[in-house]
């Protein structure tokens, strides 16, 4: 089984380009998907990135992609994964106090996440250019985006990425969602004949 993962912020297209993936995977190959963690939220919003949350999160994503694994699908696709919920955290312990309580439960989950994202074959990183979020924003009508908010979880996830020597792979989505699903199917198809 080949497990794939579409991670980066909110808002930057992985769910449609997930959705739009999986309809061209599945004319080849037998396919299962993981719907985004995060919105399986049972705690109140202002609660979604602390410590017992998190560990939800983190705890659920790994059982959801073991429990999915079980019909041996040809291609595993999650929406979101364990760098996802791990950057969700970094930016929250960026904000807080750090006590030698938090650095006990940064221990747990950083444990967890460098254990389980090695699980990864392939790991999408779908970035937007600010503009393009802006644009979106005002198409769609969706909530004002805090553009503030955006980059600095952007410099989370690449500060991310070099610090634990993630291979990812860059996929801008600044244009349509066709475009971008045949890059990720090109990497796909290439890996898979490897």
């Amino acid at each position: 089984m080949m497990k794939i993962s579409f991670s980066g912020i909110t808002g930057c297209g992985k769910t449609s380009l997930l959705t739009e993936v999986k309809k061209i995977l599945l004319l080849k190959y037998k396919v299962e998907s993981i719907d985004k963690i995060s919105q399986k939220n049972p705690f109140d919003e202002d609660k979604k990135s602390n410590f017992i949350s998190q560990f939800y999160f983190l705890s659920n994503q790994i059982n959801e992609e073991n429990t999915k694994s079980i019909a041996s699908p040809d291609i595993l696709l999650c929406d979101g994964s364990v760098l996802d919920l791990w950057v969700l955290w970094k930016k929250h312990t960026s904000q807080v106090e750090i006590s030698d309580q938090i650095k006990e439960k940064n221990n747990v989950l950083e444990n967890l996440y460098k254990y389980w994202v090695k699980t990864y074959n392939l790991t999408f990183f779908i970035r937007t250019s600010l503009i393009e979020y802006e644009k979106r924003e005002i198409q769609n009508e969706f909530r004002k985006i805090d553009m503030n908010y955006l980059q600095k979880t952007e410099e989370i996830y690449t500060r991310t990425i070099e610090e634990n020597k993630l291979n990812v792979i860059e996929i801008w989505n600044n244009s349509s969602i066709d475009e971008g699903a045949q890059k990720i199917i090109k990497f796909i198809t290439e890996f898979h004949k490897e």
